[in-house]
Formats: C-alpha cells, structure tokens, sequence
C-alpha cells in the first residue's frame, strides 16, 4: 500500500513538471505570434493560418467588443469569459488553464490593439500515450488483487464466524441471558477465549444473583422504616423510595426511574434538592407542606460520596414527619396558657377579696359575709380544677386494669350522690339499662366517664328537664346513650367540644362552677379504653353523648400531652 501510494504521487508529481513544460512551449509560441504581428500591422487570414500550421497551434481573434473573428463560427464561446477578464488587465500576455468545448485546454491570451488573441492546444498528460498499455496492466493487478482478496476473505470468513460466536455469547451475558454454548474446535483461534468467557460468565451470574437479592433486602428494610426515603443517582432520578415517603409527599410513586420533580411538588423541598447536587453537600430543613393536609417534615438531603464510577446511589433524602410533635408541642402551649389563665381567675379573686377585708372591709358584717362567700366558691372552683387536671393527667398515666363491670348496678351507685341536684332541679332521670348488661373494662375510668356525663347532663339541663340513659348492645360491644333536654350545643361548638378548656358559655360555665376540662377528660378515657365517643345536639332541645365500648377492648396508650 505504501509503495502504491509513493509511485502514485511520483507520476502525479512528474505529469505536473509535463503539463508546465507544455504551458512553457505555448507561452514561447505565443511570444513568437507577438512578433510577427508587431512587426506588421496588418493581420490576415491567411497569415493566420500559416501560423496555426508552423506552430501546430489553434488561434482564436476577438475584436474590441469580444466578437470571435478567426476562425469564423468556430465553437470557442467558452473562451469569451477568459477574454473578458484579460481585455480588462493591461496589455500582456499570460498562460492559463481553460475549459473549451469541454475539453482541457493550455490557453495564451495576448493583445494587439484592438484585437485580442487567444492560442490554446489540448492539454496533454504525461500518461496519455501509455493509456491502454496501463488499462491492461491495472486489469492484470486487479485480477491478481481479486485472487488474492478472494483467499483472503476466505480466511477472514472462518474467523469471523468464530469471533461472531463469541460476541453473541457476549451479547447475552451483557442482557443476563444464559448464553447458548459456543462449540470451537480446540485448534481454533478463540477457543481459549470462548473457555474464559463461560468462566466469567459464571462469576458474573454468581454477582447479579446476589446483588439483586441485597437490593430485594435493601427495598425489604427501607419500606419497613417509619421515615421517608428517596434515593436519587448522579441524573436525579429517584431510583428507590418506600411508601413512608410517598405517604408523606402524597404521591404514587413509580418504582421505574424517573425525575425527583414529578413527585416533589414543594418548592422549599425542591430545592434543597437542588442545592445539595448544585453544591455537593448535604442540606437540612424543616419544611411545612401544603395544602391540606397540613404536614410538618424535618428533611435532610444527604449528598453521598461515590465510592466508585459505577456507584448507583448518589443524594438520599430522609423525610422525618413532625406533625404529630408539632401539634403536641402546641397543645402544651396550649395547655399551659389555658391552665395559667384558668388558674390565675380564683386565684386572683381569692386574693383580691382577701385584701379587701384585711383592709378594712370585715369591720361591715354584710361585706364580710359577701366576700367570704366569693372566697370559698373560688376555693372550691380553684380546688376542682386541680382535681380534674389530675385526673386528666392520671388517665393518661394509669394503664387500663379490665374487669367485668354491671353497667346498671354501677350507674345506679353513681346517681345517689347526686339525688339532691336531681330533686333541686326536679330533672326526670330514666334508666334503660338491662340488669343483664356487662362490659370487659376498667372499672374506676368508666365510672369517672359516667360520672362526669351524668354532672354534664344534670349541670345544663333545664329545670324539670329529663336525663335519660340508654345502654343496648352493638357489633362486637355496647353504645351508651346520655340524652338530656338541656341548652344544647351549636354545630361549630360541637367541633370543639371535646377540647381542653373550652366552654360554649364561658360565663355560664363559671358560674355553674364547670372547669372546662370535664369532657377532655372523658374523650381521653373512652379512647384509652379503646372506645369512641360523638355528640349529636340541637340548641334549645338537648343532647346525645354517645359512647361505645369494645367487648374485648385494647387499651390504647395515649401520648404524653
């Protein structure tokens, strides 16, 4: 190929000096044409002609305005644009390539005022007198080169059949196939590489297997924690989630990879995200998602250091939901505000009248006996709402000791305290209670939710009002129904009703000596004991409290709050 190559441009070399030689010739012919017609002005045909045939040359003459004037008719317009371009330049002569007829031309263009002569002979290469002596010799070679391409490809056929063997045992390894056994006669080239590969392709399959089986464990271990995991490579395609997290995002996350923007929808979350690939580090925040519901989420975007070019995983982002310690933190803000406000009104009335009479007041019986009487109802009040923060507090502390309890016999013990507010009220209490009720539970929290009801209903109730206690059984346990014709509650106190503090009436309340922590407290009971409670109740007619209770309850441990 090499020694082609060099002999190719020798003779490519040496037609370039023989196509100058003949462009020098021309110019010299030319030059010779010059003389002859400066010598004499008078140009003729005939003068021409004998040039033509002293110099085996052809002769073009144009007149001023590029008319052809010699040979007359002659196929030469493709010299008119060269003519043009030379009556342009000064009067000289010069020696150029031209395309005439579609031929190759060596071209003289000189000027003899007004006329303009153009002698040209075809372009000869230094091979042309050789031309079928070559034909032959290259047919010679290129038959000589087909026999021997003709073995060659044989050659390289049977190899190539061998090594496209190989490759497509390649081919499904690379898909985790099981490659199609690959039969080589020991003697052949890729046999010893074909023995290799099939040893390979057992480690390999060896590896797949385990790696997927950890990455089976892997997905088994994320989707057990509680909180929410996106696994991210280099890209930002979430490669691994588990259902905390789409829980928290409120998403269906797809297991094929795919951008973290179609499921992160929070602008803060995304970027974050989008810091920790921008900055290569880790990111921490607390975020609130909206709308509803409302979600509390203590995020870390942990950026991972690849420990190799082929790791997979590359951001993981750990969601944390804090609404349940959110809402707790704020119903012990809560809490504590209401409790110092509740706290603060006896008290402070305790100590204001105090110091009336310490000032000069006891000295007048009347006022005396008056703010006696405010001290000691706010004693009481002051005592009872001790009493009932307690019990709040010991309901949640005390774990549910279950036992079989009578339901009529243990209402009825419970209503004979309270036989002088039922007389003084003249309320009608009727009890629909079969002797025969039991329920599994724990004996002094379900007094204290009964107790507490039945002063609720007593409390509110209207004057010859009526109480009326129902219990009858339910699917797999037993509703209590605690009906009054008492003041009733409106649709939006309803909502509230249960929570700490609260009163519909507040300066009713007060003076009905209520703590607003009654039915806090037996909410916080029945859902200890396992059980549900709802109000149904109209303004000016009354109220339903309904309770109901699992035969086999599970005591449900309420969070410290």
């Amino acid at each position: 190929m090499v020694v082609l190559l060099g002999t190719g441009g020798l003779v490519l070399q040496l037609n370039r000096v023989y196509i100058q030689q003949q462009q020098s010739r021309l110019a010299d012919k030319g030059q010779f044409f010059q003389r002859e017609f400066s010598a004499t002005a008078r140009v003729t045909t005939t003068k021409l002609k004998q040039l033509q045939e002293q110099t085996h040359v052809k002769v073009a003459v144009f007149d001023a305005r590029n008319h052809l004037l010699f040979p007359a008719g002659g196929p030469h317009a493709d010299l008119i644009d060269s003519v043009i371009e030379f009556q342009a330049k000064p009067n000289a002569g010069k020696s150029e390539q031209l395309r005439v007829a579609g031929h190759s031309q060596t071209a003289y263009l000189f000027r003899q005022k007004p006329l303009t002569f153009v002698l040209y002979t075809p372009q000869q290469n230094l091979w042309q007198p050789f031309w079928w002596q070559g034909v032959a010799l290259l047919g010679a070679l290129c038959g000589l080169a087909g026999l021997s391409g003709l073995i060659f490809a044989g050659y390289v056929y049977c190899e190539r059949r061998s090594l496209r063997r190989v490759q497509q045992q390649l081919r499904q390894i690379g898909k985790q196939q099981p490659p199609a056994p690959v039969l080589l006669k020991p003697s052949d080239h890729y046999y010893a590489l074909e023995q290799t590969i099939a040893q390979v392709n057992q480690q390999f399959q060896a590896q797949v297997a385990l790696a997927k089986n950890e990455r089976r464990n892997f997905t088994r271990f994320i989707d057990h924690l509680t909180i929410g995991v996106l696994l991210l490579d280099i890209q930002g395609q979430v490669i691994a989630h588990n259902a905390a997290a789409a829980k928290m995002l409120d998403q269906t996350i797809s297991r094929v990879p795919h951008s973290y923007l179609n499921d992160v929808h929070d602008f803060t979350l995304s970027r974050l995200i989008k810091q920790a690939f921008a900055t290569e580090k880790s990111q921490h925040a607390a975020i609130k998602l909206v709308p509803e519901p409302e979600r509390y989420l203590d995020v870390n975007v942990v950026w991972m250091k690849r420990q190799t070019v082929t790791s997979t995983y590359q951001v993981a982002v750990l969601l944390y939901d804090m609404t349940a310690v959110k809402q707790i933190q704020q119903m012990q803000l809560d809490f504590v505000s209401n409790v110092s406000h509740e706290l603060k009104t006896p008290v402070t009335s305790i100590s204001g009248f105090a110091e009336t009479l310490l000032a000069g007041a006891q000295d007048d019986p009347k006022a005396r006996q008056e703010f006696l009487e405010i001290i000691n109802t706010e004693s009481k009040r002051l005592a009872a709402l001790i009493q009932d923060i307690i019990a709040l507090s010991r309901g949640q502390q005390q774990p549910a000791r279950l036992e079989t309890v009578a339901l009529r016999p243990t209402i009825e013990k419970l209503l004979v305290p309270l036989q002088q507010t039922i007389r003084q009220k003249q309320i009608h209490v009727q009890l629909n209670v079969a002797q025969s009720a039991k329920l599994m539970t724990d004996r002094q929290k379900f007094e204290q939710i009964v107790k507490n009801l039945i002063i609720n209903a007593l409390v509110y109730n209207r004057t010859t009002g009526q109480l009326t206690i129902t219990a009858y059984p339910q699917k797999n346990g037993w509703q209590l129904d605690f009906n009054d014709t008492g003041l009733g509650i409106g649709a939006d106190d309803q909502k509230r009703i249960f929570e700490r503090f609260y009163r519909v009436d507040k300066a009713r309340s007060r003076h009905q000596g209520g703590t607003g922590l009654g039915l806090a407290i037996v909410h916080n009971l029945v859902t200890i004991l396992g059980g549900k409670i709802q109000v149904t109740s109209q303004l000016g007619v009354g109220s339903t409290f309904s309770l109901y209770f699992p035969e086999k309850p599970q005591a449900v441990k309420l969070t410290k709050n």
